[in-house]
């Protein structure tokens, strides 16, 4: 795939995040995706745990956007340097919402296989963000 086509890809994928899109997210993905968001304990593996996993994010954070700050790019990854804002206004995975507002850095490292993206991995500092939702202090 050549690198145009997985920066197009890359765009579309945050295009639907930010339309709080998670089917158009997920048909931008191979059937056998892997999502690793580095703070959670397990990865979510396939297109239906993944599109659930941004369900959930979507309704604890329904206000959240994200924009790419910096790109990356080789023959088959895409690696995005994300500003990503939110308000904690919903319940999350179980968790009432704080009510606070979030700015975070995420990276995100796509990988690519037969033109969808087969693994996408998310960094973010898990610590500012329960500092910024007040639910941690340092």
């Amino acid at each position: 795939m050549d690198t145009a086509r997985m920066n197009k890809a890359v765009d579309q994928f945050m295009t639907a995040m930010n339309a709080h899109d998670a089917d158009g997210m997920g048909a931008l993905c191979a059937a056998g995706v892997v999502a690793d968001e580095v703070a959670e304990p397990e990865t979510f593996d396939g297109v239906e745990a993944f599109m659930n996993s941004y369900r959930e994010l979507f309704q604890g954070y329904p206000d959240c956007t994200c924009e790419i700050t910096e790109r990356f790019t080789d023959t088959a990854d895409v690696i995005c340097i994300c500003d990503w804002k939110a308000t904690n206004s919903g319940i999350f995975r179980g968790a009432e919402p704080t009510g606070k507002a979030v700015d975070l850095r995420i990276a995100y490292f796509f990988k690519f296989e037969g033109g969808k993206i087969s693994r996408i991995t998310e960094f973010y500092d898990l610590a500012t963000l329960l500092v910024q939702q007040g639910q941690l202090e340092l």
